[in-house]
């Protein structure tokens, strides 16, 4: 389900049963089945040239800026958060306060089958984010991450 404000690119493909709002999608992107995409008015949220997100993905770019870089491969149930924090009661808000940050993926980078990634990371370029990981914290450019929380286990060649 397209909602509003959305921009494509040339030969994008969208999954019959994904739904996106304030989006703007380079050339060539493709989304699988069953995703939801939105950023904002405020937050567009944007997908480089070339990307592709897999089917049952959530990238929420509502609170604040979401980016996918160029050519990047996001894994089928991935999510991107903007927002954190638990709502539930007053006791928790204090504990663990709602949390509003950006989130930016470089070019050229792999995202594994259900990586999660919060509120203010950002990624570089020619990251490979090993799948089921949990991506808290910047990651440099060149980088092999893995794990819950991610933590770099290796380097790529330029």
């Amino acid at each position: 389900m397209i909602h509003s404000n959305i921009i494509t690119g040339k030969d994008v493909e969208l999954g019959d049963s994904s739904s996106l709002n304030n989006v703007d999608l380079g050339d060539r992107v493709t989304i699988g089945e069953h995703c939801t995409i939105f950023g904002s008015e405020k937050n567009i949220l944007t997908i480089g040239e070339g990307s592709v997100v897999g089917s049952r993905s959530i990238l929420n770019g509502y609170s604040a800026k979401l980016s996918i870089g160029k050519r990047c491969s996001i894994g089928s149930f991935c999510h991107f958060i903007v927002d954190t924090g638990p709502t539930a009661s007053e006791y928790l808000l204090k504990k663990y306060p709602i949390l509003e940050a950006p989130i930016s993926v470089g070019d050229d980078c792999i995202i594994g089958h259900g990586s999660m990634v919060i509120a203010g990371v950002s990624i570089g370029d020619c990251v490979l984010v090993h799948p089921k990981s949990f991506v808290n914290s910047d990651i440099p450019s060149y980088s092999i991450v893995a794990g819950s929380p991610a933590k770099v286990i290796g380097k790529i060649e330029k």
